[in-house]
């Protein structure tokens, strides 16, 4: 969790969590890649949200797409660049104020602490 970035997490001395803060839960995604590397990451329960009046949609760009990108810009001698946005966080920022008690998957000095999201 220490590569998330969307958690403030608090002293031990902090008990509770600020006013008009709300308790939220979530679960953790485990992921294995190809080249063995595994990565984990936090989900709040989206099932106990109610749904969004917008689109929350994170589309994918298909091969063909990328195809036809590359052709282009090597027709118009384009320089072609690349970037990887790791651990980014598609929805920020938000408005809503949510916090979580931290467990084990925090590390063990951060457990039993407030963590703001």
């Amino acid at each position: 969790m220490a590569n998330v970035g969307m958690f403030e997490i608090q002293p031990r001395d902090v008990r509770k969590a600020p006013p008009g803060w709300t308790k939220a839960s979530g679960h953790l995604v485990f992921d294995i890649k190809m080249d063995f590397t595994c990565k984990a990451r936090w989900v709040k329960d989206g099932h106990r949200t109610p749904d969004a009046e917008s689109s929350s949609y994170a589309g994918v760009v298909s091969k063909e797409i990328i195809h036809i990108a590359l052709t282009y810009a090597a027709l118009h001698d384009f320089d072609v660049q690349a970037a990887d946005i790791r651990n980014a966080y598609l929805q920020a920022p938000t408005t809503e104020k949510y916090y979580v008690i931290c467990g084990a998957e925090f590390g063990i000095e951060n457990q039993g602490k407030i963590a703001l999201i």
